[in-house]
């Protein structure tokens, strides 16, 4: 069976956050923040669906889709909504949080607190994976594979079939 597959890879798929890993019921890293640069890769369906002009769909569909959700990340603080630890209050325009022993109040609106226990590259992947599945599905896409670098060499990958 033959397969087909669209990489995107732009110098513009990426977002510089904020976060912090959680590594046990002692440790975690301190806030810190990471370049993060993103890959998506898209199996199409075979070549019987592409356009009578021979391709599946302007990769802008997809690049702006991607963008789109980037940058809903870009320069903000994201922070896992759904460790046993963490903690928040909203007062007014700010956002306390309180995880273990520490104590931080950010601006609200420059604050993600994501669907996760932990702000990992793992965990990261897996949320654009969804995000992005769940976009494309209407444009037919077989499969979305989403690579999220921290650092150069450095990253995890989700595949999510549709």
């Amino acid at each position: 069976m033959e397969t087909t597959t669209l990489h995107l890879h732009k110098q513009n798929f990426k977002f510089s956050s904020a976060h912090f890993l959680i590594f046990n019921k002692q440790s975690a890293e301190r806030l810190h923040g990471h370049n993060y640069q993103v890959k998506v890769d898209i199996l199409v369906p075979s070549e019987a669906e592409f356009s009578k002009e021979g391709y599946f769909v302007d990769f802008n569909v997809f690049k702006k889709i991607i963008k789109a959700k980037l940058d809903e990340w870009d320069e903000m603080v994201l922070l896992p909504a759904w460790h046993e630890d963490m903690g928040f209050t909203e007062n007014g325009p700010s956002l306390e949080v309180r995880f273990r022993d520490r104590f931080y109040v950010f601006p609200k609106n420059e604050v993600q607190r994501l669907p996760v226990t932990n702000t990992s590259v793992e965990q990261l992947s897996r949320l654009l994976a969804s995000h992005f599945a769940q976009a494309f599905k209407p444009y037919g896409v077989q499969k979305v594979q989403v690579f999220v670098e921290e650092t150069r060499g450095q990253g995890a990958c989700t595949g999510i079939d549709i």
